[in-house]
């Protein structure tokens, strides 16, 4: 067997049977703070984020199905385009998938407080983690990171960011590694759910899952508890299938919109008033714009009890014909009011739509990684590319050999801008499934 594998039980048993991961979680590390980084000891004193995992049964595989890790390193420059945790949570993803040695230097370097935060050393420890990787110079306010990952393996993954930093990103960092793991793996993520500057849980499950199955991927996600700045303590548990590899997509037509759901979630002693406002306000605005069409829209006030703290938030999905999936969401603060909320929410969805896109501004860069790995050419229609957009095709392409194009749609209608993005993937196998089917084949 290899040294990677399971090295706690020869067999490749779980030590932990009968025991899941919310117990271990609630009772600590059943390592005693022992990472499983290569025997190294992981620093889970103070507010520094934890991550455990619980090992299961995983299929063995002979050393000749190993993807050996490069001797070579690449460099990344953490400074570059977009110059923040993106940069981090593709490059640590790749470099887990693909057994490929990276250093980052430059993290985060233009931003008010460069170097690593809690949620980017979150998201940095777990892909060590879940790839038994030797992971060097990850601290708070570190600006430079090395990442020589060993084999994606499967199991039981906790993670406590200790503040409100976003389990959507962790989600972004992870993802993309599980899918290529032996077997199906269980995340139980803690943090905020509903952060700023980030995609909250509810965009997750209702937008980018709907374009992630059409990659064959499959996850199921139990949103426990919300939680918000600036404490946190929100709860996510998601279970995560592997799949043999990713199917190329085709998004280039989107059809009419059918219809348009307005939700206000409020959570906490918070008055019920502030989402009336809001949602009031939000209605208003996109029954103006679609007056002509007559496109229905749905309302919906949720007063949500499974919370940790005081929040709300908005979220405002338009549906196709063609099954595209748009959405604009807001988190509500006492700095804004529920009107100028509801206002700047809406109006990005306007803007989404206006430009002719099949997916809204925040899907399009959360989409690049897995059309790079993918098996065949992907094409998605987009709006005007982000920032974030750039930085991910940037660094698929530097650290793959997947090729892109973006091409601007000359017979757009009146006022959109739309584009086609292609990319060749570069087809990466789940070496594990490939092997479990040679031996059905025997």
């Amino acid at each position: 067997m290899s040294k990677r594998q399971n090295r706690g039980n020869p067999r490749g048993h779980s030590n932990n049977s009968g025991n899941n991961l919310r117990d271990v979680y609630s009772r600590g590390n059943p390592r005693n703070g022992q990472s499983n980084q290569r025997g190294n000891k992981q620093n889970n004193s103070g507010n520094e984020p934890e991550v455990f995992y619980c090992p299961e049964l995983s299929l063995v595989l002979p050393k000749k199905y190993h993807t050996q890790p490069k001797e070579d390193i690449i460099q990344v420059d953490g400074s570059l385009l977009e110059g923040g945790g993106q940069i981090l949570r593709i490059s640590s993803a790749l470099s887990c998938i693909l057994a490929q040695p990276i250093s980052i230097s430059k993290i985060r370097a233009c931003r008010p407080k460069p170097g690593l935060s809690a949620q980017h050393l979150s998201g940095l420890k777990l892909v060590a983690v879940a790839c038994e990787g030797d992971l060097q110079g990850a601290a708070i306010r570190s600006t430079e990171v090395t990442l020589n990952p060993g084999c994606v393996r499967s199991g039981e993954f906790s993670v406590d960011t200790k503040t409100a930093g976003s389990v959507c990103l962790l989600l972004q960092t992870i993802l993309p590694c599980l899918l290529f793991a032996p077997s199906t793996s269980t995340l139980f993520l803690k943090g905020g759910t509903d952060a700023d500057f980030a995609p909250p849980i509810d965009y997750f499950r209702f937008t980018f899952l709907q374009y992630a199955k059409l990659f064959g991927i499959k996850v199921s996600v139990d949103r426990v508890l919300r939680g918000f700045f600036p404490k946190g303590c929100g709860e996510v548990a998601l279970n995560v299938q592997p799949l043999k590899y990713l199917t190329p997509i085709t998004i280039t037509e989107r059809g009419q919109i059918t219809s348009i759901s307005v939700c206000v979630y409020i959570c906490g002693t918070l008055p019920s008033s502030l989402a009336e406002r809001c949602l009031h306000t939000a209605q208003n605005m996109v029954q103006r714009r679609f007056s002509e069409t007559k496109v229905p829209v749905k309302t919906n006030l949720v007063r949500d009890e499974e919370s940790f703290g005081n929040g709300w938030g908005l979220r405002i999905i338009a549906e196709t014909s063609l099954g595209c999936v748009l959405t604009s969401t807001g988190n509500g603060n006492p700095k804004i009011t529920p009107e100028k909320l509801a206002s700047e929410t809406t109006e990005q969805l306007i803007k989404d739509i206006d430009e002719g896109g099949c997916v809204d501004c925040h899907m399009q860069d959360q989409l690049i990684i897995f059309m790079g790995l993918a098996r065949g050419v992907s094409r998605v229609r987009t709006g005007p590319l982000t920032l974030h957009t750039k930085t991910a095709i940037h660094l698929v392409e530097k650290l793959t050999s997947a090729q892109f194009s973006v091409t601007k749609v000359e017979d757009c209608n009146l006022g959109e801008q739309s584009y086609i993005v292609e990319c060749k993937g570069v087809g990466v196998e789940n070496v594990y499934l490939a092997e479990q089917a040679e031996f059905q084949s025997v």
